[in-house]
This record gives structure tokens, C-alpha cells and sequence, in this order.
């Protein structure tokens, strides 16, 4: 027996709820390895993390980007990055996401946002040279691809932000780290220099 309230009440009338949770908790894991495992060929296992609100906003403020500039999320995850760009920058934004899951949730929470647009594609076979600035948190073993597309499709001056690692043969003109006790790891801030080279897309 337990008592709740004043009231006593059998144990047996918790458990049906305490295996429902735990049902409930089981099945969002299973959909949340199912959906990395879904795009496995292309991200190489990378995973959904949302990145600290903390850390989007010192990203943001340090492109200084104005109204009506246009940035791109390399995977966007559940468009944190894009509603904050829009709503306190004014930018117009593009995001990439594969994951079925973190792209529902970016659609989602995006919806009715003027300017942004959230796409289930591989941003490795995008064309990214109307970007103004371009936003990305990646995996290390996919920067020196990264460093190459970007060289070969931004234009001179393209702002571009990676959190936590170095885009490998670019020099940063700023290197943040947000004032946050768990959040604090560096940013890196570039511009794109080189002339863009028109060339195909990369494949795996």
C-alpha cells in the first residue's frame, strides 16, 4: 500500500503508469536510433545535439549579421540557429537536416517564420555561394571536406562560424568563447578569401 495525501492507495494502481513511461521512454530511443541509422550513409553517425542557447547567441551576435543577409546552417538540427537569426537578427535562413526527427522538429518549431526555410538535404551536394555567412558544428573528420567546399563555392567575405573545431588551412580573424560556466568551448570565426571555383558537387 501507499499513501498519498492522507489517502491510501494500492501500489498496483502505479505500475500500469510506471511501465507506460517506461514503454514511452524506450520507444523515443528506439526512434531516435532509428533515424541517425536512416542517414548513416551520409553523416557518418553523426549525432543530434542541440547546441547551447548560450553559444548559438555568441555565434550570432559575433557574424553581426543585418537584416535581409541570408545565412546557412550546415545541419541545423531542431532550427535553434535559424529561429534566432530571424527573429533577433532579421536574416533570412536556410538550414540543412537529414535526421527525419530533428527535421520535424525544425519545421516545426520554424513554421510562420518569415525568411526561413528548413530542407531535408545533404548540404554537401547544395550550392552555398549566395550565403552571407554560414553556420556549422560538425564532426572533426568531415572539416577538411568542409574547408575545400567552402573555398570553392563562397564568395570573398562570406562570414562563417564553426563551433568547438578549426577549419583546417583557414586562419580565424576571431577565436569567442561565450561567458558560460558549461558552455564555453571556442568558436571559431573566418572569412572566406579565396575566389569561388565553379566545380561539381562532392560525392561519397
Amino acid at each position: 500500500m501507499v499513501e498519498l495525501g492522507g489517502a491510501t492507495e494500492p501500489m498496483t494502481t502505479w505500475i500500469p503508469l510506471i511501465l507506460a513511461a517506461a514503454g514511452l521512454l524506450f520507444l523515443a530511443k528506439a526512434a531516435y536510433v532509428a533515424a541517425t541509422a536512416s542517414v548513416y550513409g551520409t553523416t557518418r553517425g553523426a549525432l543530434f545535439v542541440p547546441t547551447a542557447q548560450a553559444r548559438v547567441r555568441a555565434a550570432l551576435d559575433a557574424l553581426s549579421l543585418h537584416p535581409g543577409q541570408h545565412l546557412v546552417d550546415l545541419g541545423c538540427g531542431d532550427g535553434r540557429v535559424l529561429r534566432l537569426a530571424a527573429r533577433r537578427h532579421g536574416a533570412r535562413a536556410t538550414g540543412f537536416e537529414l535526421n527525419p526527427l530533428a527535421y520535424l522538429r525544425a519545421r516545426l518549431a520554424c513554421r510562420g517564420l518569415p525568411g526561413v526555410s528548413v530542407r531535408r538535404e545533404d548540404f554537401w551536394k547544395a550550392d552555398l555561394s549566395g550565403a552571407d555567412a554560414v553556420f556549422c558544428y560538425l564532426c572533426p573528420d568531415v572539416m577538411a571536406r568542409l574547408a575545400r567546399k567552402l573555398s570553392g563555392e563562397l564568395r570573398p567575405g562570406t562570414r562563417v562560424v564553426s563551433c568547438n573545431f578549426e577549419i583546417p588551412g583557414w586562419v580565424p580573424d576571431r577565436v569567442i568563447r561565450p561567458d558560460h560556466p558549461l558552455h564555453n568551448a571556442p568558436i571559431y570565426l573566418y572569412r572566406a578569401r579565396r575566389k569561388a571555383v565553379a566545380r561539381k558537387p562532392e560525392t561519397f
